[in-house]
């Protein structure tokens, strides 16, 4: 913006100047708007009645205006890394939006694990604790009897030797034949089919292909086996028998004892999120973690952007005194930029639309191009000249706009939903801009009474006049 308003001070002055452009024979302004100049200045009113309307809703549905603090939805749903990371979201035991607590100690951690563990929004609380089994001697029962049974079944033996490709064809054409007359009364599209279906090939495959196919459907089997044994020889748990590999990430040397809340999958939006977040810190606020930080970061962007736009506006407000020098021409300027804005929010909500971590970079510079448009008419005004839609001003405001919104355009056509969420937002704000330039000026111009034209500042009409003779 630095670059183009040096160009425009110096490059575009000095072009003029040496090309020397002739002059318009004729107005160049829209000659078929000429009429509704006259029927704006006669019934004003009837025509801000409904601006009023809007900017009332405006402020009624400001509140309601939401913003989406989950930054990955910004990113492309449809990759399959984001695919993969939603999926994994569905778990409680892959939830990204987690927190973490610390507490002095393990008694003082499976305290309060009771008492997050009662939260409508929690699904799970982890610590050191929920290692230790409860009930222990009526499940170590169980799984004696257990190994009763299934020990000498799983006692290990000598390797047996390696299966040759007619047996393993011969192990396939028996299963097989024990699954077809099962498949008649299996509806379409069963399981059993498609293993029906493999083992038909396997009995017609090579030799190399059924050893491997041995191979890799009994590759990992000794390791579950000796997983089973293991399991079999369970012995009583406490924490002092945890295995330290797996200690040292839910207890520190010093004792302090980690706890981990994990959500049910509806914390995964904005609102559930907020609500799992203020639930948790309720009781534990020293609380961090994934959801924590992503509430909190949501809530110092607003804040920031908040922040930005009001310095926006008070510089904006500044710069309109110096230019002008008169509280109502500055007033005239800002009605409807704040008119604009309490448009934008309207459409936002009743889309509805959310604002996110990409589009909200947009609002300060919305407050920059609807002034740039506002200005215009307000000085025509000031020097005495009543027609605003007829006028080559407003041409050239709508052909302003148009370029702006093509460019603005593009990045709504994007396939990044950041990127496009951010064009959006900025086509939507670009045309409010424009009804409030063409239909809210004009009849705010026309409710007020016509200024006088001071003889040291002639109408811009008679200053073309004057250059020309």
């Amino acid at each position: 913006m630095l670059i183009a308003f040096v160009c425009t001070m110096t490059f575009l002055p000095a072009a003029i100047s040496l090309f020397r452009p002739g002059g318009e024979s004729a107005e160049v302004g829209f000659r078929s708007a000429v009429p509704l100049d006259e029927v704006v200045r006669r019934h004003p009113w009837p025509l801000l009645l409904p601006f009023a309307i809007l900017a009332v809703l405006g402020l009624v549905l400001l509140p309601r205006l939401g913003f989406d603090a989950d930054p990955l939805h910004t990113k492309d749903p449809s990759g399959e890394a984001m695919q993969t990371l939603h999926d994994l979201g569905d778990s409680r035991l892959t939830n990204p939006f987690t927190i973490d607590i610390m507490a002095p100690d393990a008694e003082t951690a499976s305290t309060l694990s009771d008492r997050l563990g009662g939260l409508p929004m929690v699904s799970e609380v982890l610590s050191i604790n929920s290692f230790v089994p409860a009930d222990q001697p009526s499940k170590l029962a169980l799984i004696a009897d257990a190994a009763t049974l299934l020990g000498p079944t799983l006692m290990p033996h000598e390797p047996a030797a390696q299966a040759t490709p007619d047996q393993i064809r011969a192990a396939a054409g028996n299963a097989f034949e024990k699954i077809v007359p099962a498949l008649a009364k299996l509806p379409a599209g069963h399981v059993l089919s498609a293993i029906a279906a493999d083992l038909k090939e396997l009995v017609a495959a090579p030799g190399p292909v059924l050893v491997a196919v041995d191979q890799a459907l009994t590759r990992f089997l000794p390791s579950e086996l000796d997983q089973l044994r293991d399991a079999l020889a369970a012995q009583p748990v406490s924490l002092q028998s945890i295995p330290s590999d797996l200690a040292r990430d839910w207890v520190l040397p010093n004792g302090r004892a980690r706890v981990q809340v994990v959500p049910y999958p509806s914390a995964g939006s904005t609102s559930g999120l907020r609500e799992f977040v203020a639930a948790v810190t309720a009781i534990a606020p020293d609380a961090g973690g994934s959801a924590v930080t992503i509430v909190a970061t949501s809530a110092t962007i607003i804040g920031s952007f908040r922040s930005a736009a009001i310095a926006a506006l008070i510089a904006i407000t500044a710069i309109l005194f110096v230019a002008l020098r008169r509280v109502l021409d500055v007033s005239l300027v800002l009605a409807p930029l704040l008119l604009s804005s309490l448009m934008t929010v309207v459409v936002i909500v009743l889309l509805p639309l959310l604002l996110n971590y990409a589009n909200i970079i947009a609002l300060p510079l919305l407050l920059g191009v609807g002034v740039s448009f506002n200005i215009y008419f307000v000085m025509n005004w000031r020097a005495g000249r009543t027609s605003v839609l007829g006028s080559a001003t407003a041409r050239a405001i709508l052909f302003s706009a148009l370029t702006t919104g093509t460019a603005f355009g593009s990045l709504a056509l994007s396939r990044h939903p950041g990127t496009a969420s951010m064009g959006t937002l900025l086509l939507i704000s670009l045309g409010c801009t424009l009804v409030a330039s063409l239909a809210f000026i004009p009849a705010l111009l026309a409710a007020i009474p016509r200024p006088r034209v001071s003889a040291e500042q002639p109408s811009p009409a008679g200053a073309l006049k004057s250059r020309s003779e």
